[in-house]
């Protein structure tokens, strides 16, 4: 399909658009010569314009635009006191006028600081409900809703860190702007990471339906492989019902999962890691923090470095996360 074809599609969903504009690509000069492979780029989804910005701020135009379109009156976003989604849903309702509560499965930190602290600034309602078990925090979400609505009010969930068809299909759109690129760029790899699974369907998807102009790498942080590949599929194959495309094609064929680089899983950094967070800032003064940006550069620079991808030409996805190193250590 055509980028006019998709962005069709796209247009017939209900969107709030939340950043009016195109994300910056930059080469990364210095990281190339320790690498020695390249051209290397970086996406910056983390400068898109909203709260300390980053990733969620492309599936939040659609939920959002959802919940507007549905005349919801209050969003609940959850996650625990750090959570990238809470901070940028909050600040993305700030701009759209509407009610927004957090609820965290957190104990309430006695000096807030990163997102913890945005949230604060923003005034938004937050629910601080201890440390309890993610189902538990769903349960209490739940009986939130109910009687938000015995008073009169139409509150719009969001569901597993936004991570959902309806809100994947915001990340289509970032293949769409690198094929974009005027000549001068050469991207033929595209490295993101993946962590439930929705910022790397959408982009899989999108990268599918234009023909596959690069290969998709995804450096899991979270789940293993197999996980991973399973949730991919099912977000990919929703989508698909869902913009009505019927697109057949293996994922393989557009993407990669690399498991090599997620150590302990979600949150537990790797020295490799935490190292490539001081390299990118002393380097190409990036930063990056410990949950998903470093694992994927790191994982992108190594696979560089050995030999394991020749590339003509590789971009890597900074999904954001900023605030979030402030409590990190």
């Amino acid at each position: 399909m055509t980028s006019e074809a998709i962005t069709r599609l796209l247009n017939g969903l209900p969107r709030q658009i939340l950043f009016p504009g195109v994300t910056p690509v930059t080469r990364m000069y210095n990281l190339e010569k320790l690498a020695g492979a390249g051209p290397l780029y970086i996406k910056r989804d983390d400068l898109n314009g909203v709260g300390p910005g980053g990733n969620k701020v492309r599936p939040l135009e659609y939920l959002l635009g959802e919940a507007l379109a549905r005349k919801n009156d209050t969003i609940i976003a959850s996650g625990q006191a750090n959570s990238n989604l809470c901070s940028i849903a909050a600040s993305a309702c700030c701009k759209l006028g509407v009610k927004c509560i957090l609820v965290h499965n957190s104990n309430r930190p006695e000096k807030p600081a990163g997102n913890a602290l945005l949230n604060y600034l923003s005034g938004v309602e937050e629910h601080y409900i201890g440390e309890v078990s993610e189902k538990q925090r769903e349960i209490y979400i739940s009986e939130l809703a109910d009687v938000l609505t015995k008073n009169g009010k139409k509150p719009y969930i969001i569901e597993n860190g936004a991570t959902t068809i309806h809100g994947s299909v915001g990340y289509i759109h970032l293949p769409l702007e690198l094929a974009a690129l005027g000549s001068e760029y050469s991207i033929t790899d595209l490295f993101v990471p993946g962590g439930n699974g929705g910022l790397a369907s959408g982009i899989v998807l999108g990268t599918m339906l234009l023909g596959n102009p690069f290969h998709v790498h995804v450096i899991t942080v979270e789940n293993p492989k197999e996980e991973l590949h399973r949730i991919i599929k099912e977000l990919v194959e929703g989508m698909k019902e869902y913009l009505g495309t019927d697109i057949d094609l293996p994922l393989d064929c557009a993407m990669t999962i690399h498991e090599d680089y997620r150590g302990g899983g979600w949150g537990i950094p790797t020295k490799e890691a935490d190292a490539m967070i001081q390299t990118a800032a002393n380097q190409e003064g990036i930063f990056l923090e410990r949950v998903y940006t470093s694992k994927t550069v790191w994982g992108m620079y190594d696979l560089l470095k050995k030999g394991k991808i020749k590339t003509g030409g590789a971009c890597v996805l900074h999904s954001g996360g900023f605030a979030a190193l402030f409590n990190q250590y």
